[in-house]
């Protein structure tokens, strides 16, 4: 259950004449200012909370590609992510989203990185490492080092086996460290491979407990929450292939028989969480912490998990990239070019 502990006990509503969303108050005038993280001359902390969804996850890199071409970046302090989520953050934060949305209907579209017949040879169906370790004239191999260095932080979540609860990593000091984290958060159970150990514990993709963790960020003292979701209005969270459940289902309670549940639940609990977000950014409390939600509209296409055909993603996250141009263009859009 999402929790909004450092609210205020009186709660209200921002009233109908109130020019903007607080979040995007916010970003509009550090944009003006030209506020940086690390030396900021306001009191805020904004976050950017980002969904991820395997391959649907470049939703939410077209999303980040209009943050950075719009010069955006810097208003920010924290990102948050799991999953495909958290490849998207690190790629922003590096200053090479674009690029990483360039993988997702490039590179990531071959059998080099989806190819579910692995496994039937019990290799995994998604190669992540492969991700990390691609590199391009844009894509180079210092954007990871440009993660860890930068002042915006980077919040990861993965899933604790044995715990069975949401782990959050934050402050990697490393590349080997950094890219253990994603490898961690992007590790889907059975398709993904075996679960990645970090010191004496073992971790699963975030998104089987945190698919938009939004937590994370009122958890790190976020005072304005930016969401960026993958799956349209109007498109509940479903189940897959009923035989894919069944091995999934029977592979986590071999882990731990709580996962499993967690596992069978996490249709309902996911809609209960974009319910909430759909509530704040509707009706935005009179205090902080401040959440608006960026969600493609009804109608859209929704992207599989495993997709793979080039078209289909490119268009994707063209939409998904003007979408949030038109949903920032009140921050200020003057210097930008069209989406193609």
């Amino acid at each position: 259950m999402i929790r909004r502990a450092r609210r205020p006990a009186v709660r209200g509503v921002v009233p109908d004449s109130s020019p903007m969303h607080p979040v995007l108050d916010v970003l509009r005038a550090r944009r003006e200012h030209g506020s940086r993280p690390g030396a900021r001359q306001d009191p805020h902390r904004v976050a950017l909370v980002l969904e991820g969804g395997s391959m649907r996850g470049v939703v939410s890199a077209g999303m980040t590609a209009a943050l950075e071409r719009m010069g955006l970046t810097q208003a920010i302090d924290l990102v948050v992510g799991s999953s495909a989520g958290a490849l998207n953050g690190a790629a922003l934060i590096a200053g090479v989203a674009r690029a990483g949305v360039g993988m997702y209907h490039g590179v990531l579209a071959s059998r080099d990185f989806v190819n579910p017949a692995r496994l039937l040879i019990g290799r995994p169906a998604l190669d992540v490492r492969f991700v990390l370790s691609h590199a391009t004239t844009d894509l180079d191999p210092e954007r990871h080092d440009r993660t860890l260095a930068s002042p915006i932080e980077l919040y990861c979540v993965a899933l604790d086996l044995e715990r069975a609860e949401p782990a959050t990593f934050t402050g990697m000091r490393s590349r080997e460290e950094l890219w253990d984290v994603l490898l961690a958060t992007t590790r889907m159970p059975w398709i993904g491979g075996p679960p990645v150990r970090i010191g004496e514990r073992r971790y699963v993709d975030g998104a089987l407990a945190c698919p938009i963790p939004v937590q994370t960020a009122f958890d790190a003292g976020a005072t304005h929450v930016l969401v960026l979701q993958t799956r349209p209005y109007g498109v509940p969270r479903s189940t897959g292939n009923p035989v894919a459940e069944r091995l999934i289902a029977r592979h986590l309670h071999r882990l731990n028989p709580a996962l499993a549940t967690m596992w069978r639940t996490r249709a309902a609990s996911y809609e209960a969480l974009v319910a909430d977000i759909h509530r704040w950014t509707t009706e935005p409390d009179a205090a902080p912490p401040y959440v608006l939600g960026i969600r493609p509209p009804a109608g859209t296409p929704v992207v599989s998990q495993l997709e793979r055909r080039p078209d289909v993603l490119a268009r994707a996250a063209a939409d998904a990239e003007r979408l949030v141009q038109d949903a920032l263009d009140c921050v200020g859009t003057s210097d930008l070019h069209a989406v193609g």
